[in-house]
């Protein structure tokens, strides 16, 4: 998996350890979202599911 910015997967790593559902949606939103190889459709339900 390329990434943009591969500093990021240290940053989700954290939010993963807080035990709270919303912090590891955004984990998971900030995963899809730099992968450069996901199309953008699936960048865009990733960030809805955090919002909703």
């Amino acid at each position: 998996m390329k990434k943009h910015y591969p500093e990021l997967e240290k940053v989700s790593d954290v939010l993963e350890c807080i035990p709270h559902s919303q912090s590891q949606a955004v984990a998971k939103a900030i995963r899809v979202c730099n992968d450069i190889e996901t199309d953008n459709v699936s960048k865009v339900c990733a960030v809805l599911k955090v919002i909703l």
